[in-house]
């Protein structure tokens, strides 16, 4: 619905809860049309009550630092934790609570009033930079006014295209703090990535990925004329294949050697089935795949029991190590501070009984935790020890006595 009606919701507030939840009894499929879109009006109304309420929230618990204080998680990581947000949603709704809340009082007051929607108040938060921020507070109420009537997408056009024009150092060009990468993983073992590069390094890496696929586009063309049925890949797909040859061109070659480059890989046995071999984030590896591996590899086997806790590394290690980081590695997979979603290549090995108190440097006495949690349980209050009946398993306590168990794998302990 476009903004002129969102006045005209704005208005049917009070019927919300009584609308909704006769629909939500009844089942839509008997409303009759005129009212199935009153209805619509109504909810619409009541989920921008419910954003502007939530937002509110999420700004004074995070004011407070309340999540960090009684759960040793940021507020945004407590979010994805408690309520099962994904880290953008999450990470959204904090970022924009904190500029409604300190930076754009009258777009917080919109919302609330059902002039706008959260999305509206989102990009306003993610446009008010600080080199733009007074311009942003000043132009407040010009930019809820032209949400007005016009579509969301068209609206935010003309909103940076304003905030350029009345920059006074004129449009904020490209710059290397633009670029970024985004990596999540799938549900599958596929993994997503999404970036954004400008000036020479998406000069760079434009050229790069553009000459290795159209060697890749060459190859397949040369076998199409040997053998007309050849199926070529896809332009995305070869985009993907010439990514992933530079990526391993860049990790495997030894500068400065002049030996083939070498698959460097951890494979994960587990003892009651020896037969097959997983990677480290639990994907089964195919018979054809393994050989190909084992063509020119640095393998690493590691043996773990049911539960995925290593069960053995061939050698009795004093100081942590590769071999040890890849075991810990396999059982933690991440922080195992609960609620926080720091992967494995953010994390330090923490010592459950102090090393300077002659604890050993074991598995069964290292556990991961990323930098911020690490702190977190040398402060005073805070303590870790090891579940007595579950080797490689943890129990936190905080300093107000919650127990805490922690995870592995991003999942908690059973």
């Amino acid at each position: 619905m476009g903004a002129a009606a969102g006045a005209g919701v704005g208005s049917a507030g009070s019927g919300a809860s009584g609308v909704g939840g006769a629909a939500g009894g009844l089942g839509v499929g008997v409303v009759c049309d005129e009212d199935l879109l009153g209805l619509s009006d109504v909810l619409e109304c009541a989920q921008r009550a419910l954003d502007s309420a939530r937002l509110a929230i999420v700004g004074e618990l995070d004011a407070r630092n309340l999540p960090l204080h009684t759960r040793g998680l940021v507020t945004n990581a407590w979010l994805g934790h408690n309520y099962l947000l994904s880290r953008p949603v999450a990470s959204r709704l904090v970022s924009t609570a904190r500029k409604l809340r300190c930076v754009l009082p009258q777009v917080a007051d919109a919302l609330r009033n059902g002039v706008i929607t959260a999305d509206h108040a989102a990009l306003l938060s993610k446009l008010c930079t600080p080199r733009v921020e007074p311009i942003m507070v000043a132009l407040q109420t010009e930019f809820i006014n032209l949400a007005t009537g016009v579509r969301f997408e068209r609206w935010a056009n003309e909103i940076r295209a304003l905030i350029d024009l009345a920059d006074p150092d004129g449009a904020h060009l490209p710059n290397p703090d633009h670029n970024r990468i985004t990596i999540s993983d799938g549900l599958s073992g596929e993994l997503h990535l999404n970036g954004d590069f400008v000036a020479d390094t998406a000069a760079t890496i434009r050229a790069a990925l553009l000459a290795e696929t159209e060697r890749r586009v060459a190859h397949h063309r040369k076998l199409k004329t040997a053998n007309p049925e050849h199926s070529t890949p896809s332009r995305s797909q070869l985009q993907a294949e010439a990514l992933t040859e530079l990526i391993r061109r860049a990790i495997s070659t030894q500068p400065g050697t002049t030996n083939n480059p070498a698959t460097d890989i951890t494979l994960v046995i587990q003892a009651s089935n020896p037969v097959h071999a997983n990677t480290p984030d639990g994907i089964r590896l195919q018979d054809g795949t393994t050989r190909l591996l084992n063509c020119d590899p640095k393998i690493q086997a590691l043996i773990t029991n049911t539960l995925g806790v290593p069960l053995d590394l061939g050698t009795t290690i004093r100081y942590a190590n590769n071999n040890q980081r890849k075991a810990i590695t396999i059982r933690d997979q991440g922080c195992t501070f609960p609620g926080c979603d720091a992967p494995p290549n953010w994390v330090d090995l923490h010592h459950i009984h102090h090393a300077q108190h002659g604890g050993p440097t074991n598995l069964n006495n290292l556990i991961s935790l990323c930098k911020q949690h690490h702190t977190t349980i040398h402060t005073t209050g805070w303590t870790i020890k090891q579940q007595p009946n579950t080797p490689g398993r943890y129990t936190i306590t905080t300093p107000t006595g919650t127990q805490l168990n922690t995870q592995h794998h991003g999942k908690p302990s059973p």
